[in-house]
């Protein structure tokens, strides 16, 4: 299967070749760049090398001047100056050049020059110093100075001019280096140009057939968007309408509901109320069982008492009985006694009538003492069973306490329940409302659609001008043109799961101007790529 270039890359093929071409003659030029610089710092040493060679050649002419100036005697002194001047500069010159001249040769006249002033520069002090005392010159000290010296300015004139043939020799090395890089440069430019102008006309081939083909099919989906936009503007209006209509019954809808929730909420506050009153019931009847115990045990301290006093009436019983016995004895001792036991027979006598009577105002206070505890533990029993009936009175009010706190809550809950759905109501009626006012602003705005449907037929003729330098007239069909629209197919169709579009067709109704599904016409699912496959192969559409 013979797989064809996508557009894209055809673009970025023809520009990353560009690159390339823009990269190798810029990697040729740095490097012809480094090349040329080495060659000029080459060119800047040998320049370093002349000026040395040149200043040293100087120095020796002055020694040269200054020693035949003592040779005329004039100025022996200044002379004298002069040359120790020109050695001082000779000296530090060539130091310098000990470290600049390294390559063999000149490592050589180096040497050469050095033997050569070791061998002048003491004559020339000896000269100076017979000039200066006074005394006749020798002559062959004389000769062989001046000799020396000649060979000296000899061998750094030699050195002069070696280090300008190097110098020379390297300006043309660089000349040469800069024009073969000029003519390979040329080389690659012209064949950038080449490359660039072939791929300029093969991209610009393969991307005005496509263009053609989009401007068509752009200016048949222009007349495809208008035909739509009527279509969509009669279903904002129906929409705008439903909206209105049912943005009126959820404000009726929410006024009941704040009605309701009035209601609920006083329901709610009688409740806590009613709460309150049953809290404030149990708290009484939780003091009255807390009175009832007080009493019940006040009752048993009075029966113990009670108790208490039977026992000590009973010890007056017993002390009445043993007195009516003691007055029982006297009596029949005072029997015994006769006459003279009279006095005291009287005496017992009204003691043990005294005797009998509290006996029996002790057996009289022991019934009723008796008759008290009975009362008393009766009295018992009752406050036991007010006290339980307390108590199941006190747990009920607690119980009923619990329902109405329960009761208040629950109340609470459906007041705050009835507030939120008020609230909600009060948002979806919002909503409503601003989808009506969406309605109504899609309804303008599919005027604006087809006002751009028109904008985008003239752009599609501008296209096809800027393409072909001729216009196009894509004229629009309405009545019967399909239009296309889409729909998530993973949403509505979970079958399909490839998230194509469906294309159905639309006819516009001669009587109403709305667009009507045409009968018999069959469905078809296509893809994004169909309608502007940029991303495949331009040939292809």
């Amino acid at each position: 299967m013979k797989v064809k270039m996508k557009l894209g890359m055809r673009i970025m093929l023809g520009f990353g070749c560009l690159m390339g071409l823009i990269v190798i003659m810029a990697i040729f030029a740095l490097f012809n760049m480094h090349l040329i610089d080495g060659k000029i710092a080459v060119i800047d040493d040998m320049d370093r090398k002349l000026v040395l060679s040149t200043t040293m050649e100087r120095a020796v002419l002055n020694i040269s001047r200054g020693v035949r100036g003592i040779q005329s005697k004039i100025n022996i002194d200044e002379n004298k100056q002069a040359v120790n001047d020109a050695v001082n500069i000779y000296n530090n010159s060539f130091a310098v050049a000990q470290k600049t001249f390294y390559t063999k040769e000149g490592v050589a006249m180096l040497a050469q020059l050095r033997e050569s002033s070791v061998a002048a520069i003491p004559l020339i002090n000896r000269l100076i110093e017979s000039a200066q005392s006074g005394k006749g010159e020798d002559l062959a000290d004389e000769n062989e100075a001046i000799q020396k010296v000649k060979e000296w300015t000899s061998a750094i004139t030699e050195l002069e001019h070696i280090c300008e043939k190097n110098s020379q020799a390297g300006i043309a090395l660089a000349q040469q280096t800069y024009i073969h890089s000029f003519r390979l440069l040329s080389v690659i430019v012209i064949i950038a140009l080449s490359l660039g102008m072939g791929l300029a006309f093969y991209i610009t081939r393969s991307i005005t057939g496509p263009m053609n083909s989009i401007a068509s099919r752009v200016g048949e989906s222009a007349g495809q968007v208008a035909a739509a936009s009527g279509q969509l503007s009669a279903s904002a209006q129906q929409l705008s309408q439903g909206s209105t209509e049912q943005a009126a019954a959820i404000e009726e809808t929410s006024s009941t509901l704040q009605e309701t929730a009035s209601r609920v909420q006083q329901s709610s506050v009688n409740t806590q109320r009613a709460a309150e009153l049953s809290g404030q019931a149990t708290e009484s009847a939780n003091k009255g069982n807390a009175e009832m115990k007080e009493m019940m045990d006040s009752i048993q301290e009075i029966k113990d008492s009670s108790a208490q006093i039977g026992r000590i009436i009973k010890v007056i019983d017993d002390i009445a009985f043993q007195t009516n016995i003691l007055a029982l004895n006297a009596a029949i001792e005072a029997a015994r006694a006769g006459e003279a036991g009279m006095g005291f027979a009287v005496v017992a006598e009204e003691v043990r009538n005294l005797a009998q009577r509290s006996a029996q105002a002790a057996k009289d206070t022991t019934i009723i003492i008796e008759s008290n505890i009975a009362l008393s533990g009766k009295g018992v029993s009752v406050a036991e069973r007010v006290h339980e009936a307390l108590n199941n009175i006190r747990s009920q009010a607690k119980m009923v306490n619990e329902l109405m706190n329960e009761v208040a809550a629950a109340s609470q809950e459906q007041s705050q329940g009835i507030e939120q759905i008020t609230e909600s109501m009060i948002q979806v009626e919002t909503v409503t409302q601003q989808n009506a006012a969406n309605a109504e602003e899609s309804a303008s705005a599919s005027e604006e659609l087809n006002s751009q449907a028109e904008s985008m037929r003239r752009i599609v003729r501008e296209l096809s001008e800027l393409v072909n330098g001729v216009k196009d007239d894509f004229t629009m069909d309405t009545p019967g043109r399909p239009v296309h629209y889409s729909a998530n197919i993973n949403q509505s169709h979970p079958g399909t799961g490839n998230g194509n579009l469906i294309q159905k067709s639309y006819a516009q109704n001669p009587k109403n101007g709305l667009l009507t599904d045409n009968v018999g016409l069959k469905t078809k699912l296509i893809t994004p790529e169909d309608v502007i496959p940029l991303e495949k192969d331009p040939h292809e559409f």
